[in-house]
């Protein structure tokens, strides 16, 4: 790993007027690109570039991953472990403070994808920098009964990181509804009115849409969920032996878990594109989540694929596809009349495919992303907190930038005598206001 450097970047010179600090939520650190947090920060990036060109992300990470190498993207090492429990409990506050290197640079919105850290985030800018940014974030896995076994769980801290946001998104209002009621056990009503109008509904995008019919191979089903609790692997292995016991003319194909059955073939795909054009041949999938599902890109992928679900109606799948779409179930027996009508072609999966067609234009990421935050109207330059127009200290820095050209953060703490105690993002804030003076990644300009 490099370490990071603020004065060699080739965007070095670029203007930016708003820079972006992410904390990770790193679980699978065995492909990263395929983590959950990767993929939604990648549509993130990629899609805000389109639309906006004032951003700069940095970026804390194990490694660097390649998928977030953007010219306005920097990645800072840091130690992080990738077991869930784990990772949730450890915070190398001394490891992040000196790579953060918070007399060189700065920082305006710290953006978290892991809540039970970011009140340790914030202690470490407002105490031991002279970082003052606004906080916001993405909650991409709660710690509650209905999908974890801990028998001690963060999900206090949870709350307590959300707590520090302007607004942290979720998957769905089915989830930001579990959450806000798991609350009531430890906060009083004003707490929970405020957490309800931090946690939003970020819905998750695709990456494509295939719009052109293929053949697929008849009386198939796909099953391309992990074999965890929370899927409903049991359920769905016990719904397909009753199904196997009242015919024999299917195939069931996985692809993360393996399932010793006579109707079941496991496929091992590793390259996306292959991945979705193996499930693009499927007949029909199925999602079997009973307890809890926030949301499902396993399904998604397929939806977009134009391939139908049959989905349980309830938890975040109403919400999803719609309470009008055709092949939503409820209990066993629903299920398995939805799958014979489909494997008996009754005209379900037709009528399916036809309706996703509309609702799934909805879909992509860059629908999805710039609608966030508002609009991301939160990157305003009159939001953010700033010094008054008296100040002396304002009028010596507007000077000494005036007279050098350019600066770095660090020749004006250095010129102003100033250490941590001094907070400098309502100064930074101000200086956005200028006509004359411009922001790069790391200095100062005058235009």
């Amino acid at each position: 790993m490099n370490i990071f450097d603020f004065t060699t970047d080739k965007d070095s010179d670029k203007e930016y007027q708003y820079k972006i600090l992410v904390y990770p939520n790193i679980t699978y650190m065995r492909d990263l690109e395929k983590d959950s947090y990767v993929v939604v920060l990648r549509n993130v990036i990629k899609e805000l570039n389109k639309v906006r060109d004032d951003i700069h992300w940095t970026i804390l990470s194990p490694t660097d991953v390649k998928s977030l190498t953007f010219e306005n993207t920097t990645q800072i090492p840091i130690n992080m472990p990738s077991y869930p429990n784990a990772m949730r409990c450890h915070f190398n506050y001394t490891e992040i403070k000196n790579n953060l290197r918070w007399k060189h640079t700065d920082y305006d919105v710290v953006y978290s994808h892991l809540p039970e850290h970011t009140l340790n985030m914030s202690n470490l800018l407002e105490n031991d920098t002279n970082i003052s940014p606004k906080y916001v974030g993405y909650c991409h896995w709660y710690e509650v009964d209905e999908n974890t076994n801990y028998s001690k769980r963060m999900l206090m801290d949870n709350y307590n990181g959300m707590l520090e946001m302007e607004e942290c998104g979720v998957n769905s209002i089915w989830l930001k509804e579990l959450v806000l009621k798991k609350a009531e056990q430890w906060y009083n009503k004003d707490t929970i009115d405020k957490l309800d109008k931090i946690i939003q509904p970020h819905y998750l995008g695709i990456d494509k849409i295939n719009n052109v019919e293929v053949p697929t191979k008849k009386k198939t089903i796909i099953f391309n969920h992990r074999d965890n609790y929370y899927t409903g692997w049991s359920w769905f292995i016990e719904m397909m032996d009753t199904l196997y016991k009242q015919r024999q003319d299917f195939t069931v194909y996985t692809t993360l878990a393996d399932l010793d059955r006579p109707y079941a073939k496991r496929v091992r795909i590793s390259d996306r594109d292959e991945y979705l054009d193996f499930i693009r041949s499927m007949h029909v999938g199925v999602g079997t989540f009973q307890k809890y599902s926030a949301w499902s890109i396993s399904t998604t992928d397929s939806l977009s694929m134009g391939v139908p679900y049959i989905l349980p109606n309830k938890l975040c799948y109403p919400e999803m596809v719609g309470k009008e779409y055709p092949l939503l179930y409820d209990g066993k027996d629903g299920f398995l009349k939805k799958l014979n009508g489909a494997l008996d072609d009754d005209g379900s999966v037709d009528k399916a495919k036809t309706y996703l067609k509309s609702k799934i234009q909805e879909f992509p990421w860059a629908s999805r992303v710039p609608q966030w935050f508002n609009n991301w109207n939160f990157l305003e330059a009159n939001s953010f907190d700033m010094i008054g127009d008296k100040s002396e200290s304002y009028s010596k820095i507007v000077d000494f930038i005036h007279k050098k050209k350019s600066v770095t953060k660090k020749e004006l703490l250095d010129y102003l005598g100033w250490g941590v105690r001094i907070g400098f993002s309502g100064y930074r804030n101000r200086l956005r206001t200028e006509d004359t003076i411009r922001f790069t990644k790391n200095r100062y300009e005058v235009i």
